[in-house]
């Protein structure tokens, strides 16, 4: 938000200096040359930011070094690269419940698993709340972007491997307890590429009940239809805080019998609205 702040401002500043130049040509004229300015500075400071953040992660940013926390600096970066791709991707993206969110603990976020868009467009729409990720150790070796994650402390999950998995239980149980960031996990474990929720993993779960803190369950919705909707369409996104799980029961239960909770009520959620846009369609 901040970015496009700065890139209006400057764009403004031309358009103006180019208005009092050009008085003595054409009205149509000027106007042309006021949105080729506008455009160019707008354009041209996104342009840079990335040329800049490139240029920054190669030069300043080594995966090997183990993270200790989220990086404050990083995480502000990632929330405008995330505002950016919302705002190109024409993401116009909704949220509701955020009342529920806890104000004064941690706590483990879990959500339903679209596309891969779907963190971007929670940290784009929640950025009050200190959030790191857990995710697939294959993103983060994506180039520029991995090391970004890295620095923003989001933690590779291998399921594959028992010990390499235990680790990051731990490093995310560590982040909670020393009030770094909350928690965000997709406990489906991939993308789901069909309209049903894959089954939650039971061990996402360990994080909560380890930290002794809550479960905030999220119901994210079409963030799979961006990729094509783009260029021509806007996407209507919408992310859905249904409900939390107190850390009390987390406390009390097994994890599969709160993965099971947690599936029940973002599945409910998510059947309740398929029901809806059925009952419009049919109007």
């Amino acid at each position: 938000m901040l970015l496009r702040i700065f890139a209006a401002i400057g764009a403004a500043g031309s358009v103006l200096h180019t208005l009092i130049a050009g008085q003595a040509g054409g009205a149509l004229k000027v106007t042309g040359v006021m949105l080729l300015r506008f455009l160019e500075y707008f354009f041209g400071a996104h342009i840079a930011y990335a040329l800049i953040m490139l240029i920054s992660t190669e030069l300043f940013i080594n995966k090997n070094k183990p993270q200790e926390k989220p990086s404050k600096f990083w995480l502000w970066h990632l929330h405008a690269v995330a505002d950016l791709l919302c705002f190109y991707a024409r993401a116009d993206v909704s949220i509701t419940g955020t009342e529920l969110i806890p104000k004064d603990t941690r706590y483990l976020m879990v959500a339903n698993h679209r596309s891969l868009a779907d963190p971007v467009v929670m940290v784009h729409k929640m950025p009050k709340e200190e959030l790191t990720f857990v995710s697939k150790p294959g993103n983060l070796k994506i180039p520029i972007i991995g090391k970004v994650m890295h620095k923003c402390g989001c933690l590779p999950l291998d399921r594959e491997n028992n010990r390499e998995a235990l680790k990051t239980v731990k490093a995310a149980t560590e982040y909670i307890d020393k009030d770094y960031a909350s928690v965000v996990i997709y406990p489906e474990g991939t993308r789901s590429k069909q309209e049903d929720m894959l089954p939650f993993h039971a061990g996402s779960f360990k994080i909560a009940q380890r930290a002794n803190v809550p479960v905030v369950c999220v119901a994210l919705r079409n963030t799979d239809r961006v990729i094509h909707n783009f260029p021509l369409k806007k996407t209507n996104i919408y992310i859905d805080v249904v409900g939390v799980i107190d850390a009390e029961y987390v406390k009390e239960h097994k994890t599969k019998e709160t993965a099971q909770l947690a599936q029940t009520m973002i599945e409910e959620k998510l059947d309740a609205e398929k029901k809806k846009e059925d009952a419009a369609a049919k109007c």
